[in-house]
């Protein structure tokens, strides 16, 4: 695979990255690399994947055992929503790292496909895992519940809802997310006054939120 241009300067990774491309690119490529998972990182932050695929996928042969070059390559495949392309490199990741940070994606992946099961088995792993943040295990627990709304199930996907915290004590980043989730399903479920409690916090905490406050004015 041809390499693309590569900036000259030797970027700035965080220590974990750095560490898994030391151990797994080979000799007198390591700063090329960087490089190309630097440049690569700022495209899918940008959202443009597009731009990112030829580096990860250069980086990837040639550091193929990398976990965090798989990691990249299954975002940016998820982001054009090349879903078996996005499970085989996010799969990959986690066998060569032991990691379940990133089985939220993996479980939209499923749902995506289908395979409702795997969408539930990828949750239930991530959720009794260790050293996966809250907020991605939420994220797992929106597609589960997703998941089960889509295919009627409006009482069970409340009910996953329920274990990202519905009524915390103290608000958390994903709050809003969850909260604009649970009045699509209350709304569904026939109960408008509780989707509009819902919204209201939404807008309490976040007024720009997608279009919450615009359905709370048409409420």
């Amino acid at each position: 695979m041809p390499k693309p241009a590569l900036p000259e300067e030797r970027p700035l990774l965080p220590r974990a990255v750095y560490r898994d491309l030391r151990s797994s690119v080979p000799e007198g490529l390591l700063d090329e690399v960087m490089a190309a998972y630097a440049v690569a990182g700022e495209a899918l932050a940008a959202g443009d994947p597009e731009r990112a695929l030829p580096y990860l996928e250069w980086a990837k042969s040639v550091a193929a055992r990398s976990g965090m070059v798989r990691e990249a390559l299954g975002i940016a495949r998820y982001q054009r929503g090349e879903w078996a392309a996005a499970t085989a490199e996010l799969t990959a990741y986690r066998r060569l790292t032991g990691m379940q940070d990133q089985n939220h994606v993996l479980a939209d992946c499923a749902r995506a496909l289908g395979k409702h099961d795997k969408v539930a088995e990828e949750v239930e792993a991530m959720v009794d895992a260790e050293k996966v943040s809250r907020d991605r295990v939420v994220e797992g627990l929106i597609v589960l519940a997703s998941d089960r709304a889509d295919r009627g199930d409006l009482p069970g996907a409340m009910n996953v809802l329920e274990r990202a915290d519905l009524h915390p004590r103290q608000v958390e980043a994903w709050h809003p997310r969850v909260w604009y989730v649970a009045a699509d399903l209350s709304d569904r479920l026939g109960k408008p006054d509780e989707a509009r409690d819902y919204l209201e916090a939404v807008v309490a905490v976040d007024p720009d939120f997608l279009d919450a406050a615009e359905r709370l004015g048409a409420g």
